[in-house]
């Protein structure tokens, strides 16, 4: 063991740090929209393992099993080391399970990184390496979705390791196990969501062109990475052993029917669209990436010939390749959001790393404290929009104020700007904080619900602001419940979305507005009238 601590330290270093850097307000951050359920997917998923259901295992389209093997390993930490079972769903206990899941994935994550940075210091040289990687956390897109319980971050992950050790492997054909480690991180991938099944076609593309002087030798290849990544996915996904049948009819389902040919509708410059249509993924890589990323997208484009020698513009070419073809299959699909992109993100932000790793080393000085202004300036967006990552929009393009009314935040932002605004109105109003238990049916049904501070919220944001209000002792509610929402006291609408007008069972008074640092993101009404 110390032999291999010794032999690694590097890697094991960077992945600590990776860790250490976003464990701050790790669970007490953000709720995504579809946190609940896929929570209540690893409960069954759970089930299905433990008690030999495999059908149970089979819980969505996507398939994502990589996640809910993950969350089902954290109810089980979490179980061992607090001693209570989290379905009892007390508001510390909702808190305490989010932080252990999120921090689950975040470490997967983080070992995945340490597989990429073993291969990227094996081209570029460890100081290379390390500041690749560095740049690439400290994305402020890539941070917010790998703080997340969801797939994108580790699907993403996942991908860029694949194509890492399938590129490394080019450089000698002999090392099968490159080639081996490319394809089950790829199935990994694909076990996560069905669109990193991209990586097939693509790994076969990269070794055609490898081979193209012999087609013939190079057809094993491909299929040692087809079997590896078959077996991968087989051999982690329990379904497969017993409902392969249903469990493929699920995919296909997934990737023919909700990711192809339906919309999902969404505020695009400000209008509602069902399909933001050809330059979408160009308008969120432009409002989703860091100005380091963008401008170094440039300095690349003009200055490739110097970035890259000759021994390293074919991990260049197929850099591009992957983002060319992934961007093409993004494109596709009618249904698109903005957190789609982060595979590319990830590809296009290690290319620009080089550009300014190239640019630095021209300046004269101690070769590695050189560097600590570029890391300094990457690092600054992430401290000054800890822990709100999804309100970032590139300042470039004119940050958050212009930014979430031409890409909706699909994700709550401004969590914490909402509750200090209510922790602040209850005190205003008198209102008594009511902890513990207590229903909101009971609440809202009782001798005088005006007691009790109640907020509706539309139904996508209410999943993921609850649990914040029953830590001050309010509570959230759905606007479009009528029997509830015709005794709550206040209602919050979004400024790229603000359906007060419409609405029509009672009247609604502006009161005032919630900022998220200067900028207006939420009006807030009270509800005068039924």
């Amino acid at each position: 063991m110390l032999k291999f601590i010794k032999k690694h330290m590097f890697g094991i270093l960077f992945v600590l740090l990776f860790i250490i850097f976003r464990l701050p307000d790790l669970g007490n951050d953000t709720f995504n929209t579809d946190v609940w359920k896929w929570k209540a997917r690893s409960y069954d998923f759970g089930t299905g393992v433990f008690t030999w259901d495999p059908e149970k295992t089979i819980q969505k389209y996507h398939p994502g099993v990589t996640l809910m093997w993950l969350g089902t390993a954290a109810i089980k930490a979490y179980n061992f080391y607090s001693g209570y079972y989290p379905a009892e769903n007390s508001v510390s206990m909702i808190f305490q399970l989010h932080f252990v899941q999120k921090l689950f994935v975040v470490i997967t994550i983080a070992v995945t990184l340490g597989f990429s940075l073993f291969v990227l210091k094996k081209l570029f040289g460890a100081r290379k390496a390390l500041l690749v990687l560095a740049l690439l956390s400290l994305e402020p897109f890539y941070i917010a979705l790998t703080r997340e319980f969801h797939l994108e971050g580790l699907m993403s992950t996942f991908m860029l390791a694949s194509f890492l050790w399938l590129y490394y492997y080019t450089l000698e054909s002999g090392k099968k196990k490159r080639l081996i480690i490319s394809a089950v991180f790829a199935g990994l991938a694909f076990l996560t969501k069905t669109s990193a099944l991209f990586m097939f076609p693509y790994a076969g593309l990269i070794l055609l062109i490898e081979g193209r002087k012999n087609i013939v030798n190079t057809l094993p290849k491909i299929g040692i990475w087809l079997l590896v990544f078959l077996a991968t996915f087989v051999a982690v996904w329990p379904a497969m052993w017993a409902f392969p049948g249903q469990a493929l009819a699920a995919l296909y389902r997934g990737v023919s029917e909700i990711g192809i040919e339906r919309e999902h509708a969404q505020f695009y410059f400000g209008k509602l669209v069902e399909d933001p249509g050809f330059f979408y993924y160009f308008v969120v890589l432009g409002l989703r990436s860091s100005y380091l990323l963008i401008l170094g997208l440039i300095g690349t484009a003009l200055f490739w010939k110097k970035i890259f020698n000759e021994g390293h513009r074919k991990f260049l070419l197929y850099s591009l390749l992957f983002v060319g073809f992934y961007f093409v299959q993004l494109i596709i699909p009618t249904k698109k959001l903005d957190r789609y992109i982060l595979p590319n993100l990830m590809m296009l932000s290690m290319v620009t790393s080089f550009f300014w790793i190239w640019l630095i080393e021209k300046v004269k000085g101690r070769s590695f404290l050189k560097f600590i202004p570029l890391i300094a300036v990457a690092a600054v967006p992430a401290f000054y929009l800890h822990p709100d990552y999804l309100s970032y929009y590139n300042p470039m393009f004119g940050g958050l104020k212009k930014g979430i009314n031409i890409l909706e935040p699909k994700w709550l932002i401004g969590e914490r700007e909402v509750i200090n605004f209510f922790e602040k109105k209850m005190i205003e109003d008198g209102t008594e904080p009511i902890y513990g238990d207590t229903s909101l049916e009971k609440v809202l049904n009782g001798a005088d619900p005006q007691d009790a501070l109640t907020v509706a919220f539309q139904e996508k944001y209410y999943t993921q602001i609850h649990p914040f209000f029953r830590v001050i002792g309010g509570y959230a509610v759905i606007e479009d419940l009528t029997p509830f929402a015709v005794k709550t006291k206040y209602f919050v609408y979004p400024v790229w979305d603000d359906i007060s007008t419409e609405e029509k069972r009672f009247g609604l008074k502006y009161i005032d507005s919630i900022y998220l640092r200067g900028v207006e993101v939420y009006k807030v009404y009270e509800r005068t009238s039924l």
